[in-house]
């Protein structure tokens, strides 16, 4: 225990410090924080010129910083383990994404929970105020020694009923994996890497974005997918859903499965197994490809 809260509090110590040189402003009512980028990177665009879902992610924890003062002053003993996320993507930002738009990133508190907290996350163009992309992140407070859930303290709901006064309390949307008999279903396997490991010391969360997209790329060039076939990157996820089940380390073997939704070719469904424990569900929908014929 004494080694998690050391790793804690000096993983606390580097994001304060990494935070203090941020231009980060309080929202009007007190409820969240935005900031301003100016342009995304050349690596967040895919061979086809794209932006693809892992670096889209990888955008808004531009607002994951502004987490810690939402929490105040965190516990070493406790950590924050993402439990879910949900993306929705806009057609305007697979036209628009280049290397010099200026965007405004934004995050609020949604709502919160016996032991979780929900913030929402907005991408938008900051000249025009449209909104590019939304994404909803469930956090769960959890025991570093047990790495179970710990109820909030009353002073924790106090300071987030505080935020949220005066504000609409937002419900991140219900995701809930389908059943399918995985034998009829395409998977390939991957091994975790050191370098995909997080400040916890497991699997970054937005690492099994990219292990969907890998399984997808392989399963779209084999001709699996009735309708997403070829290159995988030629086609703009729509919306997305995530539940991270368990924690994987490096080393590990994984298994990673998916299938198309039977009423819907353009709806992928992905499991990710770790020693025949699922560890992690989601849900892509694309957009047609007719859509994007002008890009």
């Amino acid at each position: 225990m004494a080694e998690h809260q050391g790793r804690a509090s000096e993983r606390n110590e580097r994001w304060k410090a990494i935070s203090s040189s941020l231009p980060i402003t309080q929202n009007e009512n007190g409820n969240g924080y935005f900031t301003i980028l100016h342009g995304f990177r050349y690596d967040d665009f895919n061979r086809k010129g794209l932006m693809n879902l892992t670096s889209l992610s990888r955008t808004f924890d531009s607002t994951a910083i502004y987490r810690l003062p939402m929490f105040g002053d965190s516990n070493p003993a406790l950590g924050h383990f993402v439990a879910g996320m949900s993306y929705q993507i806009s057609k305007e930002l697979y036209k628009m994404a280049n290397l010099n738009i200026k965007i405004a990133l934004r995050i609020r508190l949604a709502n919160f929970g016996k032991s979780s907290i929900v913030l929402y996350h907005i991408l938008e163009d900051a000249s025009s105020g449209k909104i590019l992309a939304s994404m909803f992140r469930t956090l769960v407070k959890v025991s570093m020694d047990t790495r179970r859930p710990e109820p909030l303290v009353p002073e924790e709901r106090r300071h987030y009923e505080v935020l949220l006064s005066g504000s609409e309390e937002l419900a991140a949307p219900r995701f809930r994996l389908p059943s399918v008999d995985r034998a009829e279903c395409f998977s390939c396997e991957l091994v975790v890497r050191n370098i995909e490991l997080d400040s916890y010391h497991h699997v970054n969360y937005s690492m099994y974005l990219e292990y969907s997209a890998e399984c997808a790329a392989q399963a779209a060039a084999s001709g699996y997918y009735s309708k997403l076939k070829g290159d995988i990157c030629a086609f703009c996820v729509k919306k997305a859903s995530t539940s991270h089940l368990r924690e994987a380390r490096a080393g590990e073997k994984l298994t990673v499965i998916t299938w198309e939704e039977p009423a819907d070719p353009f709806v992928l469904y992905f499991i990710v197994v770790n020693k025949d424990t699922d560890i992690f569900h989601a849900m892509f929908e694309y957009y047609q490809p007719v859509e994007f014929s002008n890009l």
